[in-house]
């Protein structure tokens, strides 16, 4: 690993831990698919549409004698998805790929970021919150140092014009009285809009697969592709409606993204997944968030040691949470969610969606 490298994950490796202990411990409310709910996400969802777009990175990293240095170029694309709720950050150089996710909690009232930066065999989701102003963006994050020290990280938008902008990172050893900065990245637009294929496939950042070749990267391989299924309610089999699924493998096999999509009583819905191996836990992570206007994201995980590809949330309310189990079977898929009936002490089917068919991308 070369230093540029192991300078950033030993940036990101310090907000894993306490990110997965707390947010094993938030809320996590699942998918709610109410049909009453119009599409309609608020103004705020709007403040990254600046990024939008392909842009040319220039990465500028601090160096031992205080100088910056221009380090690395990168292309990102940046893609608006989910009716326009998220914002889906693709980023990609020789040496460091990243992605992020990121939504506007109308709850919280300020932005959620959800990020996956891996490394060789190395992967995991870290979050951040923060909000704009005065079109500044600030993003902040906690963690616990190796030493017991308390940790704060920052990520910041600023001098964003329309074909160019900046973001830096830091951190804080000191309640942020005083930030310590490494690098910063200067955006330079190439396209006004980027997108994916329309038919799953490899997405940016998927090179060769070489960045995580071990054989849990391989589980979830097999989702990529574009296939035609149905998604049924409870058990009641006249609640089948056809759904759709699409696969896209990114950061040079270290995650797939899946996007699932469906119409119910004629309003679209869709909802997005980010599945990964976490290394630092040892442990599959499912991500997903859906389009409706009020429901956050949610973050699972399989069991530790666990080959299969089922996760659980936990709750801040009492019982288990909700449960995802994905299954890969001669070359179809079925995707369940099941709640925790409260009364019954037994899972309850939410809905379940079966793909037997398979379309090349």
């Amino acid at each position: 690993m070369n230093m540029v490298q192991d300078k950033f994950l030993n940036f990101i490796r310090r907000s894993r831990w306490i990110l997965l202990v707390g947010f094993l411990g938030m809320a996590c409310s699942g998918l709610e698919l109410e049909s009453s709910q119009a599409l309609e996400h608020p103004p705020e969802a709007r403040q990254f549409d600046f990024w939008l777009g392909k842009w040319d990175v220039n990465l500028r990293i601090l160096q031992d004698d205080l100088e910056w240095k221009d380090s690395i170029a990168a292309e990102a694309h940046i893609i608006s998805i989910l009716n326009g709720k998220a914002i889906l950050e693709l980023w990609d150089s020789v040496p460091i790929k990243g992605f992020s996710l990121r939504y506007f909690d109308s709850d919280l009232g300020r932005w959620v970021l959800w990020l996956n930066w891996p490394g060789k065999n190395r992967s995991g989701s870290s979050s951040l919150t923060g909000a704009f102003r005065h079109g500044r963006g600030e993003f902040y994050s906690e963690s616990q140092s190796p030493d017991g020290g308390r940790s704060l990280q920052r990520y910041t938008f600023s001098d964003v014009g329309p074909s160019s902008l900046r973001w830096d990172d830091a951190y804080s050893q000191d309640g942020g009285r005083s930030w310590t900065h490494q690098w910063i990245m200067e955006f330079s637009r190439t396209a006004a809009a980027a997108k994916l294929p329309e038919r799953g496939g490899t997405a940016h950042t998927f090179h060769e697969g070489k960045r995580c070749d071990r054989e849990e990267f391989e589980v979830y391989a097999p989702l990529v592709g574009y296939r035609a299924g149905r998604l049924g309610f409870g058990r009641d089999p006249e609640s089948s409606i056809p759904a759709t699924l699409t696969g896209y493998r990114i950061l040079d096999g270290c995650a797939v993204l899946l996007f699932l999509r469906f119409q119910r009583d004629g309003i679209q819905r869709e909802i997005f997944y980010h599945l990964t191996f976490n290394t630092y836990a040892n442990r599959f992570e499912l991500l997903g968030l859906e389009n409706q206007p009020t429901v956050p994201a949610f973050i699972a995980y399989s069991p530790v040691n666990s080959a299969e590809l089922q996760f659980q949330t936990a709750s801040s309310n009492p019982g288990p949470g909700v449960r995802y189990r994905i299954d890969l079977d001669s070359g179809q898929i079925q995707i369940v969610e099941q709640r925790w009936n409260e009364a019954e002490q037994s899972w309850d089917l939410h809905w379940q969606a079966q793909f037997p068919d398979m379309e090349s991308p």
